[in-house]
């Protein structure tokens, strides 16, 4: 899947994964059987990601962008100040031809750079290792699986915290989406939950200001686990509050401090406006909407429903940290995975790797859902063999239905499914 098989080829795709989860379903369940050794199992992870080493990422383009924004970067241009259509016009950037490679192979070149400071600091560094496709990609692979190891080795501190079975960290190690989206196609959403991760373990130890560091390294990664604010400030004491949320303003504030270089904010924030209105990619409530909207307007409101349905799920999101009342690590980890859950069935746009936060958060509790949706959501791909990338509303029922039922069956018919009480 990783060398030789093209997106636009999804029935061998989906193929190829579907028996890629079922062994890996097996492989788990040999682990708790067996009870494989911490070491052997480490090992077989880092097989299942060094099979990927040398692999182009076939199933997104996205890395084109990562690398032409450290292009960028090295040669003294802001990413966040114009777009790639502007700075490929340049004469300065003309006579880059590994950048004019990229720009011509990358997805959106009218946009603004979406990715935080703290994003491109890595594609600046990848950028150092010269301008090859191969070596950039090997370059940044090293680290992905590094902070994939180290989600990995916070999953075990965890779960020695709180008395839990360690064999639970293998249905994180092995999961084929896991491996694909991280080190085979390069998204950072892993590095987003060594953040995350950090913040829970660091929650548990009642450490206030190494959790802040946490949290705001996983916001400088990605904004979306902002949205776990609220329920982080409602989590702790009034006496940890307070430093929390001071050292997590103060990181941020110096994380995002390139943006304030001229008008850097404004365009970084249009970014995000823009693609909140104009991209639409394997949503759910968002799906439903359009199609009731369908009867009474004649033309896509994606530009109203989008921003409309994030303002329900900010809304929706305070509501439930509220109200959630989090007394232990327990319903603190629930509280993450709800969270995103709500936040995720309300965008118009799911790529597979959205949800590797939440799955990752997951793996910590009894609950299911993200554990099913690793397996559904690659069924999205089923887009690409389309030239139009148009989707399947077939098989867009099936994700969703299938994932609606486990939704139901825990949330609402099923009380125990909280993570295992410590012995």
């Amino acid at each position: 899947m990783g060398y030789f098989i093209p997106r636009e080829e999804f029935a061998l795709t989906f193929l190829l994964f579907g028996l890629c989860f079922l062994f890996y379903l097996g492989i788990c369940w040999v682990s708790i059987v067996r009870k494989f050794s911490f070491k052997r199992g480490l090992l077989l992870a880092l097989l299942l990601r060094v099979v990927l080493m040398l692999s182009i990422p076939a199933l997104s383009d996205d890395f084109y962008r990562y690398f032409f924004d450290g292009q960028l970067l090295k040669m003294g241009f802001n990413p966040f100040l114009s777009t790639p259509n502007e700075i490929v016009t340049s004469l300065d950037f003309g006579t880059n031809t590994y950048g004019v490679y990229l720009y011509e192979k990358m997805n959106s070149p009218q946009y603004f750079s979406i990715y935080p400071p703290l994003h491109q600091a890595f594609f600046f560094l990848t950028s150092l290792t010269g301008d090859d496709l191969l070596s950039n990609i090997v370059f940044l692979r090293i680290f992905i699986v590094g902070f994939d190891f180290l989600n990995i080795y916070l999953l075990y501190k965890i779960l020695i915290l709180v008395n839990q079975p360690i064999s639970k960290i293998w249905f994180y190690a092995f999961n084929p989406l896991i491996i694909l989206e991280l080190t085979g196609n390069l998204h950072f959403e892993g590095i987003v939950l060594a953040g995350i991760l950090t913040t829970i373990f660091f929650w548990i130890k009642k450490k206030p200001m190494f959790a802040a560091l946490g949290w705001s390294w996983a916001i400088g990664i990605k904004l979306t686990p902002l949205m776990l604010g609220p329920l982080f400030l409602f989590s702790w004491e009034k006496n940890k509050s307070i430093p929390f949320l001071f050292f997590s303003a103060l990181i941020l504030a110096l994380l995002f401090s390139p943006l304030m270089i001229s008008d850097g904010i404004q365009k970084f924030w249009q970014s995000i406006r823009l693609f909140q209105s104009t991209f639409e990619f394997n949503g759910s409530i968002y799906n439903i909407v359009k199609w009731i909207s369908g009867f009474v307007i004649n033309y896509n409101p994606i530009a109203y429903v989008g921003p409309s349905l994030n303002l329900v799920a900010f809304l929706a999101i305070v509501f439930y940290s509220a109200k959630i009342q989090v007394q232990d690590y327990e319903k603190l980890l629930l509280g993450i995975v709800h969270i995103y859950l709500i936040y995720l069935l309300s965008q118009n746009v799911v790529h597979p790797w959205y949800i590797i936060p939440a799955f990752g958060v997951s793996i910590l509790t009894k609950s299911r859902i993200f554990l099913v949706w690793t397996g559904l959501v690659f069924l999205s791909y089923n887009a690409y063999s389309n030239p139009d990338v148009k989707e399947s509303i077939l098989l867009l029922w099936v994700e969703y239905g299938i994932l609606l039922i486990f939704i139901v069956k825990e949330i609402f018919f099923k009380s125990d499914y909280q993570s295992q009480k410590p012995k």
